[in-house]
């Protein structure tokens, strides 16, 4: 088994954590004793990482829809696919009717989520961020 010092992702302090691996995936989440934010201590966000990770209903490719809005009808596509759909409605939108006419909201943040959020909304030139 294989244990690899990270941080976790789930909020702003940066707890030191172990990532155990087993053939390259994570199997099971520790404190990190050494890391000075936590010394060796996690919270429940941590400690379900796994669960967030594995868990049967998420996703773990894009999906496009396929037919009418409603009907729940969706095919499967590929990364650089629906980044080249993304990239051209953004595109177009902010070339008709300009960047600040982009408002990028968010739910309850986790972590740096917000933070990768803000830096592409000020790099796209729109301060609209909720």
């Amino acid at each position: 088994m294989e244990i690899l010092k990270s941080t976790c992702g789930f909020c702003y302090a940066g707890c030191g954590i172990l990532i155990h691996l087993e053939d390259g995936k994570p199997v099971r989440i520790e404190g990190d004793p050494e890391s000075p934010v936590n010394r060796g201590v996690v919270c429940e966000k941590a400690m379900a990482s796994l669960e967030y990770l594995y868990h049967p209903e998420r996703l773990g490719h894009p999906l496009k829809r396929a037919g009418r809005r409603g009907e729940g009808n969706w095919e499967r596509i590929s990364w650089d696919e629906a980044l080249e759909i993304v990239a051209k409605h953004l595109s177009s939108i902010k070339d008709e009717s300009g960047a600040e006419s982009v408002a990028f909201i968010h739910g309850a943040a986790k972590g740096l989520q917000e933070t990768y959020l803000r830096r592409f909304a000020n790099v796209f030139g729109s301060p609209n961020l909720s």
